[in-house]
Parts: structure tokens; C-alpha cells; sequence
């Protein structure tokens, strides 16, 4: 049995998005980003009075807290539905269904990334050690990143280990 030819390695992100479009959920993903999004699109005053429910082929159902808002949304219908598309980059909504329901409370924090935890040097004597485990690949384009995760795995196995 022979083996495959040696594939150039991509980087992860290149490799999930080939792999959300083979399997047809590249346009899933974009649906659910809906949810990030409306708040942004419609403001906190209705966000808090309406929120997305279920999208599917391009029918947004959104449940709002009672008629007068159901009756506040369907006339901003044809704004919402352009500005949800471009906030979303693509043609994502069709069609926004209303319906009286429960509103969960919006997100406090508007959505972006994750404030990163604080970073803790390293102990020196780990380095010299991964840098001496390192050493006979000499020069290789991923040396550095591979160093980052040995030291990123060993921080983890420290964390997790018990208490002594």
C-alpha cells in the first residue's frame, strides 16, 4: 500500500474553512453569526424587545416581547433585512418572520474577541530545555511555532496537574 504524496501544511484557519465548505457549512456559519450581529444592526432599544429566534433558508424568525413591537419591526422590515445582510457580508436574510415570544436579555458586552488572559513568562530552565530538544531541526520555517506550543503544553500540564 503506498502512501499519498507530501502536502505542503496550511495554516488551521485556511484548513477549517476548506473543510466547512466541503461539507456545505460555510452558509450555516454565516447564519449563525445573526446572532453576534443583531444588536449592532437593530440597537439596544429593540434588541431588547426583539431578538433572533431560528433562521432557515433565509427566513429569519425573530420573537418579540409583544404586538406594538411586532408592529415597530414589520414596518422597519425593509431597512433591517439590507442592514442584517451587510453587517453579515452576504445575502444571508430573505425574509423576517415576527412572532410574539419569549426575548431572552441581550448580551451586556457588544461581541468581539475574547480579552486574552495575561501571559506568564516562562520558567528559563524550560526554554534551554525545549531549545536543546529543538536543536537538530535546525532551521526549519515552523521552529518557532513549534517551541510556542511545547511551552504552551507544558504550562497546560502544569495547570492541570494536582497539588502537591
Amino acid at each position: 500500500m503506498s502512501r499519498g504524496a507530501w502536502r505542503q501544511p496550511v495554516r488551521i484557519a485556511d484548513a477549517i474553512s476548506g473543510a466547512f465548505q466541503r461539507l456545505g457549512l460555510d452558509s450555516r456559519y454565516r447564519q449563525s453569526e445573526i446572532w453576534s450581529v443583531w444588536s449592532t444592526v437593530v440597537g439596544p432599544q429593540i434588541a431588547r424587545h426583539a431578538q433572533p429566534h431560528a433562521i432557515s433558508h433565509g427566513r429569519l424568525i425573530v420573537h418579540v416581547t409583544d404586538p406594538v413591537w411586532l408592529h415597530h419591526l414589520s414596518m422597519m422590515r425593509p431597512k433591517v433585512i439590507p442592514a442584517l445582510n451587510e453587517a453579515l457580508r452576504a445575502s444571508t436574510v430573505r425574509e423576517l418572520i415576527l412572532r410574539v415570544g419569549e426575548v431572552a436579555e441581550p448580551c451586556k458586552t457588544p461581541p468581539g474577541p475574547p480579552h486574552p488572559s495575561p501571559e506568564i513568562p516562562p520558567d528559563p530552565a524550560l526554554v534551554e530545555r525545549v531549545d536543546a530538544m529543538l536543536a537538530p531541526l535546525g532551521e526549519t520555517p515552523f521552529l518557532e511555532a513549534l517551541e510556542r506550543l511545547l511551552l504552551r503544553a507544558h504550562r497546560s500540564a502544569d495547570r492541570d496537574a494536582p497539588y502537591r
